[in-house]
Formats: C-alpha cells, structure tokens, sequence
C-alpha cells in the first residue's frame, strides 16, 4: 500500500521515485547520521553565516537563502524530490495538501514511524504510530502524535484546545531565527505570506506547520540525537549570556530536543 505522504512526492514531481525517510535518528557515528551530523561548527559561526545570507537575500531578486549555510546537510537526491521542498511547503500553505497529509508530514519528521494494523476478524485496517524515534522533548509530551492543524475544521474550545496547544508546542520550538523562514522562502515561487483579511485557523496553521518543516529541513534532518543535544548545550550557554533563558518561545528550553 503506497503512503499517501509518497503520493504527495510524486504528485510534486515530474517522475516518482522512492521516497528516503523523512527523520533519521542515527547515533554519533552512525550511517543515518549525516556528515554535518558530527560537525563541530561553531553555533555563533552558524548564526553568523545566515545573518549574511538572510542580508544578501533581500537585495537578490527573493532568491531563497544557499541552504548550505544551516545545520543540516542540504538535500542530496534529485531536484524536486525532497518530501519537504519548497514546493510541497507551497502546495502546504496554498491549501493543495489534505489537512491529513500535512499532519502526517510534521509526524513522521518529528519521528513517528507508522505500521498497519488489521483487525483478523473485522478484516479493518487503521494505521498505527509509535513514538520510539521522537525527539525526547516532544515524545514526553506527546506519546501519540497530536493532530497540529484541525482536520475536524470545528474551533469550539472542547474540540480545537488540543489541537491549538499541539500546534503552539510545534511553533514555540522553531528557533527564533527561523521564525519567518517560510515566508522569506518561497518568495522566489510566488508566496509572500497571507492578508489579514479572509485568513482563517487553518490556513494560520498551515503556515506555522510548514515553517517547522523547513527549520527540520534545514537544523534537523538527518543530525544525531548526541550532536543534536550538543548544539542545545552550545546554544543554551548563547542564551544565558544573550538574557533570553525566560523568552517564551524559539529558545533550547522550548525545542523538542
């Protein structure tokens, strides 16, 4: 049974193609791991490339940003095939991806890992996500993966409070330098961020969940756990001296590391 986040990959390509894991989760030294995965790197020397870049960036035509300069190694397989590229990120906040898949995007790069269940007797099929491969942080909060959109599309408070308070955890761990990466990210496609008027729950929380996939995209994927818990310690001290250990939001102590 082909996923439907493959059919999203293909349905973005020219060509189909196996789709790789979204989240990799591989100890130091590990092959899932990538190589910037083991790279010790600066954070302030990170932090300072992309100051450049983001500087450079508004006098380059909306050029997106050289994703060479983030914390994960940039994407590797054909053009166009990234699960979370630029274009499936603008098929996102276009509303062209079911509430379901996107869901099911920000899942499996937090690190769900999904199976099928079939009941003998019913002969019913449903799918089953298991929580081992979660960054800590959020595995502690969530066991089973949180639905961060709203599929139900009904905002009373005893349905949408779980939803509202999944999807502020996800906003809340986006580094702060990351917070307009979406925005400023597919420009060069056409997307310059939503008007006020006629923006609705949904189409906010599209956008908050596909900023959190180009952070995973580009500080996340494919980086190891103990690199992962270094750079956290790295950036922590950053914090203490910068005066922003009590910020509510974008800082180590909202990160789902």
């Amino acid at each position: 049974m082909a996923s439907y986040v493959a059919t999203l990959v293909a349905s973005a390509s020219s060509a189909a193609s196996p789709r790789p894991p979204l989240a990799t989760r591989g100890r130091a030294g590990d092959a899932s791991g990538s190589s910037r995965g083991s790279s010790s790197r600066p954070l302030a020397r990170r932090a300072s490339d992309r100051s450049r870049l983001a500087a450079a960036g508004e006098h380059a035509d909306d050029a997106p940003p050289d994703e060479s300069a983030f914390g994960a190694e940039p994407w590797s397989g054909a053009p166009g095939e990234d699960p979370i590229g630029d274009e499936v990120l603008l098929r996102i906040v276009l509303s062209q991806i079911p509430d379901e898949e996107v869901n099911a995007l920000v899942w499996e790069c937090l690190g769900y890992t999904k199976s099928i269940d079939m009941d003998a007797e019913t002969m019913e099929v449903k799918e089953v996500w298991s929580p081992e491969n979660v960054f800590p942080k959020w595995a502690a909060a969530y066991p089973e993966p949180p639905d961060v959109i709203g599929v139900t599309r009904k905002y009373f408070p005893e349905v949408d409070a779980p939803v509202k308070a999944a999807c502020a955890a996800l906003t809340r761990s986006v580094a702060q330098e990351h917070k307009q990466g979406i925005k400023t990210t597919l420009k060069h496609l056409g997307w310059k961020g939503y008007k006020m008027d006629g923006l609705t729950p949904n189409m906010t929380r599209r956008a908050q969940a596909a900023n959190w996939l180009l952070y995973y995209r580009r500080e996340l994927r494919g980086v190891s756990i103990e690199e992962l818990k270094r750079r956290r310690a790295e950036r922590a001290a950053a914090e203490e001296v910068a005066g922003r250990t009590d910020a509510p939001t974008g800082t180590t102590k909202t990160g789902v590391v």
